[in-house]
């Protein structure tokens, strides 16, 4: 895909550098020069230097041809304005990072097609990292009603496992719950649980869970670590 990506911070440089592994076309646009040249010359990435609200830029940075927008600007009003530009150049996908909520109504009329809340991500994950440390939070869903969870089962667990249907009989997961992997440590590869599959001690469990089931979880979990 050939992605463009507004703002050369610490947010832009660490995603465009993810997408050029990736394989994608990038280009960078930032105010400031001196950024734009370490940026290329360190990484490779085609930058722009400019005003990512100017429109001029955004067709220098090829606008018109992009796949993908996405703002990483600092100021949620800059990147409403970015994401607005190229949804008037009928950029399909928009991607913005918000920090502010009140300004989510205006992104989603600004022709946003995804908002990264950056300030809802930071207190669910540092609730979560207080409260139930067993528990780590990989990404929100849906404005934070959900979220994906990974959680490592004690190993106090029998050697033998446990099944899958035998464990989502356990309260904790009585609803508002979805399997969504299970990592086992020796082979490090994720695969989706049926039923009848066991899971071990040691084994990470990815998960899809509503706000409100992470505490009976973890409540779970330390009612595991108990039994001999």
């Amino acid at each position: 895909m050939y992605i463009i990506v507004a703002g050369g911070g610490i947010a832009g440089t660490t995603i465009s550098r993810h997408l050029l592994d990736r394989k994608h076309d990038v280009v960078v646009i930032d105010w400031d020069r001196e950024k734009c040249e370490e940026l290329y010359a360190h990484t490779g990435i085609v930058t722009v230097h400019g005003d990512a609200k100017n429109i001029e830029v955004l067709k220098e940075a090829g606008i018109e041809r992009a796949d993908a927008a996405l703002a990483a600007l600092y100021k949620d009003e800059d990147n409403l304005t970015f994401a607005l530009l190229a949804h008037s150049m009928n950029v399909p996908r928009i991607i913005v990072k918000m920090r502010d909520p009140a300004y989510r109504q205006a992104y989603h009329m600004a022709g946003a097609s995804s908002i990264c809340d950056m300030n809802s991500m930071f207190t669910n994950k540092v609730l979560t990292e207080l409260e139930s440390p067993k528990i780590k939070v990989i990404t929100e869903i849906e404005h934070g009603e959900a979220q994906l969870i990974m959680f490592e089962l004690p190993k106090s667990l029998p050697s033998t496992g446990i099944k899958v249907q035998d464990m989502v009989k356990d309260p904790a997961f009585a609803k508002d719950c979805v399997f969504a992997g299970v990592m086992d440590e020796r082979s490090e590869r994720i695969v989706v649980p049926r039923g009848s599959d066991r899971l071990f001690p040691g084994n990470k469990v990815f998960m899809v869970i509503g706000n409100q089931g992470i505490s009976a979880i973890e409540k779970y979990l330390e009612k595991m670590e108990k039994v001999k």
